[in-house]
Protein backbone atom coordinates (compact mmCIF):
# COMPACT_ATOMS: atom_id res chain seq x y z
CA UNK A 1 0.00 0.00 0.00
CA UNK A 2 1.39 3.42 -0.95
CA UNK A 3 2.03 5.91 1.83
CA UNK A 4 0.43 9.34 1.64
CA UNK A 5 0.23 12.60 3.58
CA UNK A 6 -2.93 14.70 3.42
CA UNK A 7 -3.19 18.28 4.62
CA UNK A 8 -6.50 19.65 5.94
CA UNK A 9 -8.22 22.24 3.75
CA UNK A 10 -7.70 24.99 6.30
CA UNK A 11 -4.45 25.35 8.25
CA UNK A 12 -2.34 28.25 9.48
CA UNK A 13 -3.61 31.40 11.15
CA UNK A 14 -7.31 32.20 11.22
CA UNK A 15 -8.41 35.73 10.36
CA UNK A 16 -8.52 36.89 14.00
CA UNK A 17 -5.05 35.59 14.87
CA UNK A 18 -3.52 36.92 11.65
CA UNK A 19 -5.04 40.32 12.46
CA UNK A 20 -3.72 40.26 16.05
CA UNK A 21 -0.18 39.36 15.01
CA UNK A 22 -0.16 42.02 12.28
CA UNK A 23 -1.34 44.70 14.72
CA UNK A 24 1.31 43.68 17.25
CA UNK A 25 4.06 43.78 14.64
CA UNK A 26 2.94 47.23 13.49
CA UNK A 27 3.04 48.45 17.10
CA UNK A 28 6.53 47.00 17.55
CA UNK A 29 7.81 49.21 14.73
CA UNK A 30 7.33 52.16 17.08
CA UNK A 31 9.69 53.11 19.90
CA UNK A 32 7.34 52.92 22.89
CA UNK A 33 7.51 49.92 25.23
CA UNK A 34 4.94 47.38 23.99
CA UNK A 35 3.38 44.91 26.42
CA UNK A 36 0.86 42.08 26.30
CA UNK A 37 -0.98 40.77 29.34
CA UNK A 38 -0.24 37.08 28.92
CA UNK A 39 0.23 35.57 25.47
CA UNK A 40 -1.24 37.62 22.62
CA UNK A 41 -2.11 34.29 20.96
CA UNK A 42 -1.73 30.73 22.23
CA UNK A 43 1.36 29.73 20.30
CA UNK A 44 4.75 29.74 22.06
CA UNK A 45 6.81 29.94 18.89
CA UNK A 46 4.99 33.00 17.56
CA UNK A 47 5.03 34.76 20.94
CA UNK A 48 8.74 34.01 21.25
CA UNK A 49 9.31 35.62 17.85
CA UNK A 50 7.34 38.73 18.86
CA UNK A 51 9.28 38.90 22.13
CA UNK A 52 12.54 38.99 20.18
CA UNK A 53 11.15 42.02 18.33
CA UNK A 54 10.45 43.77 21.63
CA UNK A 55 7.05 42.60 22.91
CA UNK A 56 7.14 42.27 26.70
CA UNK A 57 4.80 39.56 28.00
CA UNK A 58 3.66 40.38 31.55
CA UNK A 59 1.46 38.70 34.12
CA UNK A 60 -0.11 41.79 35.71
CA UNK A 61 -1.07 45.31 34.64
CA UNK A 62 0.84 46.50 37.71
CA UNK A 63 4.01 45.69 35.77
CA UNK A 64 3.29 48.49 33.26
CA UNK A 65 4.65 51.94 34.11
CA UNK A 66 4.36 53.50 30.65
CA UNK A 67 3.96 52.48 27.04
CA UNK A 68 1.32 50.53 25.13
CA UNK A 69 -0.64 47.43 26.07
CA UNK A 70 -1.71 45.08 23.28
CA UNK A 71 -4.92 43.30 24.26
CA UNK A 72 -4.76 39.70 23.11
CA UNK A 73 -7.04 38.14 20.50
CA UNK A 74 -8.95 36.51 23.39
CA UNK A 75 -10.10 39.84 24.80
CA UNK A 76 -9.73 41.48 28.19
CA UNK A 77 -12.01 42.24 31.12
CA UNK A 78 -13.65 45.71 30.90
CA UNK A 79 -12.57 46.33 34.50
CA UNK A 80 -8.94 45.76 33.61
CA UNK A 81 -9.28 47.88 30.47
CA UNK A 82 -10.68 50.74 32.53
CA UNK A 83 -7.85 50.43 35.07
CA UNK A 84 -5.26 50.55 32.26
CA UNK A 85 -6.80 53.68 30.70
CA UNK A 86 -6.82 55.41 34.10
CA UNK A 87 -3.08 54.80 34.33
CA UNK A 88 -2.60 56.72 31.12
CA UNK A 89 -1.47 53.65 29.20
CA UNK A 90 -2.48 53.39 25.56
CA UNK A 91 -4.33 50.30 24.35
CA UNK A 92 -4.15 48.44 21.06
CA UNK A 93 -7.12 46.10 21.00
CA UNK A 94 -6.52 42.98 18.88
CA UNK A 95 -9.56 41.14 20.24
CA UNK A 96 -10.96 38.81 17.59
CA UNK A 97 -14.18 40.20 16.01
CA UNK A 98 -16.00 36.95 16.87
CA UNK A 99 -14.99 37.38 20.52
CA UNK A 100 -16.06 41.04 20.46
CA UNK A 101 -19.49 39.93 19.26
CA UNK A 102 -19.81 37.48 22.15
CA UNK A 103 -18.76 40.20 24.60
CA UNK A 104 -21.45 42.59 23.31
CA UNK A 105 -24.11 39.88 23.61
CA UNK A 106 -23.04 38.96 27.16
CA UNK A 107 -23.19 42.60 28.30
CA UNK A 108 -26.50 43.33 26.58
CA UNK A 109 -28.31 40.19 27.74
CA UNK A 110 -27.16 40.61 31.34
CA UNK A 111 -28.30 44.25 31.20
CA UNK A 112 -31.74 43.09 30.07
CA UNK A 113 -32.12 40.85 33.10
CA UNK A 114 -31.09 37.49 31.66
CA UNK A 115 -28.97 34.94 33.43
CA UNK A 116 -26.07 34.39 31.04
CA UNK A 117 -24.74 30.86 30.58
CA UNK A 118 -21.36 30.62 28.84
CA UNK A 119 -20.38 27.26 27.35
CA UNK A 120 -16.61 26.98 27.66
CA UNK A 121 -13.52 26.61 29.82
CA UNK A 122 -13.78 28.81 32.92
CA UNK A 123 -9.97 29.13 33.07
CA UNK A 124 -9.58 30.46 29.53
CA UNK A 125 -8.83 34.20 29.09
CA UNK A 126 -11.70 34.60 26.60
CA UNK A 127 -14.22 33.13 29.04
CA UNK A 128 -12.87 35.12 31.99
CA UNK A 129 -13.41 38.32 30.00
CA UNK A 130 -16.92 37.23 28.96
CA UNK A 131 -17.82 36.66 32.61
CA UNK A 132 -16.78 40.23 33.44
CA UNK A 133 -18.72 41.62 30.49
CA UNK A 134 -21.87 39.93 31.80
CA UNK A 135 -20.91 41.07 35.34
CA UNK A 136 -23.86 39.46 37.16
CA UNK A 137 -25.98 36.30 37.09
CA UNK A 138 -23.42 34.57 34.88
CA UNK A 139 -22.55 30.88 34.82
CA UNK A 140 -19.84 28.93 33.01
CA UNK A 141 -20.40 25.28 32.08
CA UNK A 142 -18.07 23.08 30.05
CA UNK A 143 -20.61 20.41 29.07
CA UNK A 144 -24.15 19.07 29.53
CA UNK A 145 -23.22 17.37 32.82
CA UNK A 146 -22.39 20.73 34.38
CA UNK A 147 -25.41 22.35 32.71
CA UNK A 148 -27.73 19.83 34.36
CA UNK A 149 -26.43 20.96 37.77
CA UNK A 150 -27.35 24.62 37.22
CA UNK A 151 -30.03 25.93 39.55
CA UNK A 152 -32.47 27.39 37.05
CA UNK A 153 -36.25 27.22 37.16
CA UNK A 154 -39.43 28.44 35.45
CA UNK A 155 -38.97 31.99 36.77
CA UNK A 156 -35.60 32.52 35.07
CA UNK A 157 -34.84 34.26 31.79
CA UNK A 158 -31.74 32.60 30.34
CA UNK A 159 -29.35 33.49 27.52
CA UNK A 160 -26.79 30.96 26.32
CA UNK A 161 -23.60 31.92 24.46
CA UNK A 162 -20.44 30.02 23.68
CA UNK A 163 -16.70 30.36 23.89
CA UNK A 164 -15.84 30.89 20.24
CA UNK A 165 -13.77 27.70 19.91
CA UNK A 166 -16.38 25.26 21.22
CA UNK A 167 -17.84 22.48 19.08
CA UNK A 168 -21.42 22.87 17.87
CA UNK A 169 -22.21 19.42 19.22
CA UNK A 170 -21.21 20.28 22.77
CA UNK A 171 -22.96 23.65 22.55
CA UNK A 172 -26.16 21.99 21.34
CA UNK A 173 -26.03 19.41 24.16
CA UNK A 174 -25.75 22.17 26.76
CA UNK A 175 -28.66 24.11 25.24
CA UNK A 176 -30.83 20.97 25.37
CA UNK A 177 -29.90 20.40 29.03
CA UNK A 178 -30.88 23.96 29.92
CA UNK A 179 -34.10 23.81 27.88
CA UNK A 180 -35.07 20.71 29.86
CA UNK A 181 -35.19 22.91 32.99
CA UNK A 182 -38.03 24.87 31.33
CA UNK A 183 -36.91 28.43 32.14
CA UNK A 184 -39.38 31.27 31.65
CA UNK A 185 -37.47 32.34 28.56
CA UNK A 186 -34.50 30.83 26.73
CA UNK A 187 -32.52 32.79 24.14
CA UNK A 188 -29.62 31.08 22.37
CA UNK A 189 -26.78 32.84 20.56
CA UNK A 190 -24.41 30.68 18.55
CA UNK A 191 -21.16 32.60 19.03
CA UNK A 192 -18.90 29.80 17.76
CA UNK A 193 -16.32 31.07 15.29
CA UNK A 194 -16.95 30.00 11.69
CA UNK A 195 -13.28 29.16 11.24
CA UNK A 196 -13.23 26.93 14.33
CA UNK A 197 -16.36 25.13 13.19
CA UNK A 198 -15.08 24.50 9.66
CA UNK A 199 -11.71 23.25 10.95
CA UNK A 200 -13.45 20.82 13.27
CA UNK A 201 -15.68 19.47 10.48
CA UNK A 202 -12.72 19.09 8.13
CA UNK A 203 -10.61 17.41 10.83
CA UNK A 204 -13.45 15.00 11.63
CA UNK A 205 -13.77 14.00 7.97
CA UNK A 206 -10.02 13.65 7.42
CA UNK A 207 -9.48 11.63 10.61
CA UNK A 208 -11.99 9.04 9.36
CA UNK A 209 -10.04 8.62 6.12
CA UNK A 210 -6.47 8.18 7.49
CA UNK A 211 -4.85 5.97 10.10
CA UNK A 212 -2.78 8.70 11.76
CA UNK A 213 -3.72 12.33 12.54
CA UNK A 214 -1.22 14.98 13.52
CA UNK A 215 -2.64 18.16 15.07
CA UNK A 216 -0.13 21.02 15.05
CA UNK A 217 -0.55 23.77 17.63
CA UNK A 218 -0.02 25.06 21.14
CA UNK A 219 -0.96 22.84 24.06
CA UNK A 220 -2.44 25.92 25.73
CA UNK A 221 -4.65 26.61 22.70
CA UNK A 222 -8.34 25.81 23.26
CA UNK A 223 -9.17 25.44 19.57
CA UNK A 224 -6.16 23.15 19.01
CA UNK A 225 -7.13 20.88 21.90
CA UNK A 226 -10.68 20.80 20.55
CA UNK A 227 -9.32 19.63 17.18
CA UNK A 228 -7.45 16.84 18.94
CA UNK A 229 -10.67 15.75 20.69
CA UNK A 230 -12.49 15.72 17.35
CA UNK A 231 -9.77 13.61 15.72
CA UNK A 232 -9.55 11.15 18.62
CA UNK A 233 -13.28 10.56 18.42
CA UNK A 234 -12.59 8.90 15.07
CA UNK A 235 -9.04 7.60 15.46
CA UNK A 236 -7.01 6.54 18.51
CA UNK A 237 -3.88 7.39 16.51
CA UNK A 238 -4.19 11.18 16.86
CA UNK A 239 -1.47 13.31 18.42
CA UNK A 240 -0.94 16.98 19.24
CA UNK A 241 2.51 18.43 18.59
CA UNK A 242 3.84 21.97 18.90
CA UNK A 243 6.89 21.50 16.65
CA UNK A 244 8.25 18.99 14.14
CA UNK A 245 10.78 17.75 16.73
CA UNK A 246 7.95 16.01 18.63
CA UNK A 247 7.09 13.61 15.80
CA UNK A 248 7.83 10.06 16.93
CA UNK A 249 9.16 7.47 14.51
CA UNK A 250 6.85 4.69 15.71
CA UNK A 251 3.77 6.77 14.79
CA UNK A 252 4.84 6.75 11.15
CA UNK A 253 5.94 3.12 11.18
CA UNK A 254 2.35 2.02 11.69
CA UNK A 255 0.77 4.50 9.27
CA UNK A 256 0.07 4.39 5.55
CA UNK A 257 -2.23 7.42 5.34
CA UNK A 258 -1.38 10.46 7.48
CA UNK A 259 -3.57 13.52 8.00
CA UNK A 260 -2.33 16.89 9.23
CA UNK A 261 -4.40 19.75 10.61
CA UNK A 262 -3.54 22.80 12.70
CA UNK A 263 -4.98 25.12 15.29
CA UNK A 264 -6.01 28.65 14.38
CA UNK A 265 -2.96 30.13 16.13
CA UNK A 266 -0.46 27.91 14.33
CA UNK A 267 1.54 29.71 11.62
CA UNK A 268 1.88 28.30 8.10
CA UNK A 269 5.64 27.99 8.49
CA UNK A 270 5.22 25.60 11.41
CA UNK A 271 2.82 23.40 9.42
CA UNK A 272 5.33 23.40 6.55
CA UNK A 273 8.12 22.27 8.90
CA UNK A 274 5.96 19.39 10.12
CA UNK A 275 5.10 18.40 6.53
CA UNK A 276 8.78 18.48 5.56
CA UNK A 277 9.80 16.33 8.54
CA UNK A 278 7.07 13.75 7.89
CA UNK A 279 7.83 13.53 4.18
CA UNK A 280 11.53 13.07 4.94
CA UNK A 281 10.77 10.23 7.36
CA UNK A 282 8.38 8.60 4.88
CA UNK A 283 11.06 8.82 2.17
CA UNK A 284 13.44 6.95 4.47
CA UNK A 285 10.74 4.39 5.21
CA UNK A 286 10.15 3.77 1.48
CA UNK A 287 13.89 3.51 0.84
CA UNK A 288 14.28 0.80 3.47
CA UNK A 289 11.41 -1.21 1.97
CA UNK A 290 12.73 -1.01 -1.60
Amino acid sequence: MSMSVRLAKKTGFCFGVKRAVRMAEEALMKKKPIYSLGSIIHNKQVVRGLSKKGLKVIGSINNIKKGVLVISSHGLSPKKQSSIVKRGIDIIDTTCPFVLNAQKIARRQAGEGYSVVIVGDARHPEVKALVDFAAKNVYVVKDKAQAKKLRLDSSDKVSVISQTTQSKGNFSDVVKAIAAKRPKELVVFNTICEDADSRQKDAAKLSREVDLMIVVGGRNSANTKRLLDVCRANSPEAYLIETESEIERNWLERANAIGITSGASTPDWMVEKVMKKINAKLHNKRSKKS
